[in-house]
């Protein structure tokens, strides 16, 4: 999407006096709407969408609607109108949930301030960043990882990981049996398998090595402990067992991992598509 093809009409930060409401109105031009403090419900051609803090609205041509605020409190919320003349590529999403850390709020604020300063370089600024936002937004890659971002993730997954997250905030981080991660989630073996095989193609015990090992990835490039340091830090039995977990998903033994780190190359990719995204929900190194 070109950012030669968007034009900014209006933009702000709005707060609102509880009970109050806008509209019902007829929209002519798309706007962005987002929550930053109080709820909301947005009634639009008949349907009506709880907005919590949170939410990112796009609202489009043709929409009738009309925002009922927050009946206790004062409502905070960003907006920006704007024009495409060519039209959108592809039908959008009419909302997004964001989650704390998303850098789509951020760059809607952002493009609220540079629109504000009323200076041609700054409206082209405004103008780009509306078209990194509207590009976000489009795909979804703009929280944790996209499609396996929280706000898609399975609850069960979400709450293995949280009582993953707090038995690994010590080191070494051993897995627990598949039998005990499903009690520390709050389901059944079976439930827990489902979900992963679900989510992320793989079963839990394969979840839990893959992890250790993008965990023993990120040591081995990031840091000069030795093998069997990483190994025992990672949890594996010893460092045969480490290395052979690597060469196995990797195709490349702990040493080559490192050495060709060290050449400047990349690391090989994850076999879990998402795990990356993951591992920085437990927090990372």
């Amino acid at each position: 999407m070109s950012n030669s093809n968007i034009q900014i009409n209006n933009s702000g930060i709005a707060d609102y006096p509880a009970g109050t409401a806008l509209g019902p109105r007829d929209l002519h031009d798309f706007e962005f709407v987002w929550i930053e403090r109080g709820d909301c419900q947005w009634i639009s051609d008949g349907k009506t969408l709880s907005c919590p803090p949170g939410m990112v609205i796009l609202c489009q041509p043709g929409m009738h609607d009309r925002f009922v605020w927050d009946r206790l409190q004062t409502t905070r919320h960003g907006y920006v109108h704007f024009e495409l003349p060519d039209g959108l590529d592809k039908p959008l999403p009419t909302f997004r949930r964001c989650q704390a850390g998303d850098v789509l709020r951020p760059m809607l604020r952002h493009t609220v301030w540079l629109a504000g300063q009323d200076n041609p370089v700054t409206d082209q600024l405004a103008t780009q960043a509306l078209g990194q936002a509207l590009g976000w937004y489009a795909s979804g890659f703009f929280m944790h990882g996209g499609q396996h971002s929280v706000a898609s993730q399975h609850p069960v997954l979400s709450r293995a990981l949280i009582a993953l997250k707090s038995r690994w905030q010590n080191e070494p981080k051993k897995p627990p049996s598949v039998a005990e991660w499903a009690v520390m989630s709050g389901v059944s073996r079976g439930h827990l398998t489902r979900v992963c095989k679900q989510q992320l193609d793989v079963s839990p015990a394969e979840l839990l090595r893959v992890l250790r090992l993008e965990h023993g990835l990120q040591l081995l490039t990031r840091s000069d402990l030795k093998v069997q340091s990483i190994s025992t830090l990672c949890g594996f039995a010893s460092p045969f067992h480490f290395s052979r977990c690597c060469k196995q998903t990797y195709g490349l033994s702990p040493r080559e991992v490192r050495d060709r780190s060290n050449a400047g190359a990349s690391r090989p990719p994850s076999p879990v598509t998402g795990l990356r995204s993951i591992w920085q929900q437990l927090g990372g190194v």
